[in-house]
């Protein structure tokens, strides 16, 4: 998950691979929004098989579906928890309680904590749109030369500055789980073990010994990335016209 050229595109002689930028693109779009509009869960599902689907006809890595799984998995568990312990709307089934009412505190708080069959299910509909759009996003970056995507973007009309940040932020995406990695790489060095034993004091502190140093690497990267576009005149010619 953290070795850059996971993210990156690598070329590769596939149907995919060797389609349109702006072909995928529109299919991304096409895709997305019927996802929005579907509202059956079969349709959904087969949706969503299509477009894993077309990572087998992509041939995409096994780290990349690796990282495919782990961010679907994460947010199906994430959506149909909220929502099946947040579910607001009339009828709902009461299949568990977390926290009964009666519990001192908490209970008198939150009137207790349930867990509703109709969350569950509106949090799986949810899912599946958030795993298409995944699905589909991740195969166009894993898939187009990011100068290919700024042609497209451009021949679309984009405005440069807009499609040029966009890419910039695409390319970066690597850059920080590479920081991530180097930065745990370190930690280890130094006999850091955060889970050898777990407690909120070992959380905080993992927290704050990991998370702050990638924040300044990036901060880092970021200055650099910034006064090399800015030296090399982008933006000059906005500027030069607002004036």
């Amino acid at each position: 998950m953290y070795d850059r050229d996971v993210w990156e595109a690598a070329p590769k002689n596939t149907p995919v691979h060797n389609l349109d930028v702006r072909a995928k693109l529109a299919v991304f779009g096409c895709s997305a929004a019927i996802a929005v509009i579907l509202d059956s869960p079969q349709s959904l599902f087969l949706l969503f098989c299509l477009s894993l689907g077309l990572h087998l006809l992509a041939r995409s890595s096994f780290a990349q579906w690796r990282i495919l799984m782990l961010f679907v998995l994460l947010g199906i568990w994430g959506s149909m928890t909220s929502q099946a312990l947040f579910y607001s709307r009339e009828p709902r089934t009461m299949i568990a309680c977390l926290i009964p009412p009666a519990t001192p505190g908490i209970g008198a708080l939150t009137g207790g904590v349930f867990v509703y069959r109709e969350g569950l299910e509106h949090g799986a509909v949810q899912a599946l749109r958030s795993a298409i759009m995944m699905s589909l996003g991740l195969l166009v970056s894993w898939t187009s030369d990011p100068r290919q995507l700024l042609r497209s973007f451009l021949s679309w009309k984009m405005p440069y500055e807009m499609a040029f940040m966009l890419i910039t932020g695409l390319r970066f995406l690597p850059v920080i789980f590479q920081e991530t990695a180097v930065v745990l790489t370190a930690q280890r060095l130094r006999g850091f073990q955060p889970l050898r034993t777990f407690s909120p004091r070992r959380l905080i502190q993992t927290a704050f010994q990991t998370l702050f140093p990638i924040l300044a690497r990036t901060i880092r990267r970021a200055a650099t990335l910034a006064a090399s576009v800015e030296s090399r005149g982008f933006g000059r010619s906005m500027r030069l016209v607002g004036e």
